[in-house]
């Protein structure tokens, strides 16, 4: 068995030791963490990030943007991208996706969000492959989720 000493400059310098057997290495993420996961790709114009996975870790507000372009090509020099806004409010649950900016050639004009909610009582282990608690389809207009 490996141990794992993680030094936490953020919360007080405190220290958290955890075992990291091979099988199962341990990921720290703070509250108020929104990470999406895609589909795995071997190279940029393999196939579309679509569904994208929301791992929403709730306890406090966060949000972040969404960065899409052609991905094989300098377009985005020119402003051929998109960008898609997240936000989660911890007070009211509420998972917002925002209305799409821009667009670019070969963008996704519909595409699949599956939304994971994690909370410090309900802990989730993190899986790429793991069957999102709900999904929306999104279509470029701004959509509200509640956390379940």
């Amino acid at each position: 068995m490996v141990q794992f000493l993680f030094r936490d400059y953020l919360n007080g310098g405190q220290n958290i030791e955890t075992d990291a057997p091979y099988e199962r290495m341990p990921l720290f993420v703070r509250e108020g963490s929104i990470i999406p996961v895609g589909p795995a790709i071997q190279y940029t114009d393999e196939k579309q990030a679509d569904p994208l996975t929301l791992f929403v870790y709730t306890g406090r507000d966060c949000a972040f943007t969404l960065y899409e372009d052609e991905g094989i090509n300098y377009n985005y020099e020119q402003g051929a991208c998109g960008t898609i806004r997240f936000s989660y409010n911890n007070s009211t649950g509420e998972l917002t996706i925002g209305e799409r900016k821009g667009e670019f050639d070969g963008m996704l004009r519909s595409r699949t969000f599956g939304i994971v909610w994690i909370t410090k009582d309900k802990p989730v282990p993190f899986n790429p492959e793991i069957r999102p608690h709900s999904s929306v389809i999104y279509d470029g207009k701004e959509v509200i989720i509640f956390k379940k």
